[in-house]
């Protein structure tokens, strides 16, 4: 599969365009909050701005990936979703308001809702059996993109102007819009569903119990390091001294870790452990490296617990995607993927604006504290998660789809 990546143009291409879409929706993450602070914006105005990207993905992205299963051309989704902050930011430069800004982030929200089209897109350029590999090579871009949107952001921070890193989101955007016109897009009009036919799924999709307990608890994972890592630790880190230079490597740190333990998931800790204790550990470790953070102004300590933070992230919610989709169907594994990314999408948004609260109102311990809490109740309540995928089974199982989807539910385990 690795080989597909430098052998082949069109593979490339559209990793290429990948990597370029999460250094425009990330690439300021690091800097924003302790940079509007620093200006005296009040916390719970920055806890707003940076999460309004999270309630955008929260309200766009089922919608998207509902429209996407219809409309012959996702291409032109993604193309509509890059021009939001190439607009945007250069706004926000010119005139930094909260108003600005906020939609600026929400720009970067609507943009990061259309990630799922990426990955179908991608899977058609291999054959059918290889579409896990394809989306696990994607994924790569992850990691890859935000790595080099902190660092570039971070270097231009450091030794220009502040707000200059305002800009790398919008040439970002402006190269991935550029390069999507050369994208070759595969059309199956005789096996796209209507309409009608997705809506139905739709339903169906939320009314099962299972995705909404998976949702909920992957909310509170996806939490901490919005919370955590994109604002009160840049924040704290600020209060003890630490220039762009340091926030750009507490980022990336969280960010290696994470890879690092998505990588170590298949391949050791489901096999080990099983699905219910890797979550378990990753959410104990989440609260560990959570907790830990006021009660020590050692920035070398900070490191540490900034790497156990993405470490364990990297664990449990590598979990919930994989419970996300176990026992479903191949034609509604999109629609019940988009739900579980919607519900998920609500911590990206409540972390940012909840310890803006706190912040403002209480002071920035309570806010590490309080999350700490909310581990500990998805820790006791996982478990609780994976009996209900495993009751979705048994129902699957007095259907005619029984072998069908067992089968995939495996598959995907051991490749995720």
């Amino acid at each position: 599969m690795f080989r597909a990546l430098f052998s082949r143009s069109e593979v490339r291409l559209f990793f290429t365009i990948s990597v370029l879409f999460f250094i425009c929706i990330h690439s300021i993450d690091a800097f924003l909050a302790p940079m509007l602070i620093s200006e005296g914006m009040q916390p719970e105005v920055v806890g707003m701005i940076m999460g309004a990207s999270g309630l955008a993905t929260l309200f766009v992205r089922f919608p998207i990936g509902i429209l996407s299963d219809v409309v012959k051309s996702r291409k032109i989704f993604i193309q509509v979703s890059l021009l939001l902050p190439l607009v945007t930011w250069p706004i926000a430069w010119y005139e930094p308001t909260a108003i600005t800004l906020y939609l600026a982030k929400a720009a970067d929200g609507f943009t990061a809702a259309t990630w799922v089209l990426y990955n179908i897109l991608f899977i058609r350029y291999f054959d059918r059996k290889d579409a896990p590999a394809a989306v696990a090579l994607l994924a790569l871009a992850g990691p890859l993109g935000v790595f080099l949107g902190n660092c570039i952001g971070g270097t231009l921070i450091h030794f220009f102007d502040k707000s200059i890193g305002y800009f790398v989101s919008s040439v970002a955007a402006l190269l991935a819009l550029i390069l999507t016109f050369r994208i070759k897009e595969f059309h199956d009009a005789a096996q796209a569903p209507s309409l009608k036919a997705c809506i139905t799924s739709a339903k169906r999709q939320l009314g099962d119990p299972s995705v909404w307990i998976i949702g909920l608890l992957a909310t509170i994972v996806i939490l901490v390091p919005f919370a955590t890592r994109d604002t009160l630790t840049p924040i704290y880190a600020q209060q003890l001294g630490a220039k762009a230079g340091i926030l750009t490597l507490l980022s990336n740190l969280h960010l290696i870790f994470y890879a690092l333990a998505i990588a170590m998931c298949s391949s050791v800790f489901y096999k080990r452990w099983g699905l219910a204790k890797t979550a378990v550990i990753g959410i104990l470790l989440q609260l560990v490296s959570t907790i830990g953070v006021p009660f020590t102004s050692n920035i070398y300590l900070i490191y540490l617990l900034q790497s156990v933070g993405g470490f364990s992230f990297g664990m449990a919610f590598a979990v919930f995607m994989s419970l996300s989709v176990v026992n479903t169907v191949e034609d509604e594994q999109s629609t019940r993927m988009g739900l579980f990314q919607t519900i998920y999408s609500c911590g990206m948004f409540a972390g940012p604006v909840l310890m803006g609260l706190m912040l403002q109102h209480i002071n920035l311990s309570s806010g590490y504290l309080f999350i700490g809490v909310l581990c500990l109740i998805a820790a006791a309540l996982t478990p609780l998660a994976v009996r209900s995928v495993n009751q979705r089974q048994i129902k699957h199982s007095e259907t005619n789809r029984e072998a069908k989807d067992l089968l995939a539910a495996q598959e995907y385990i051991n490749k995720a």
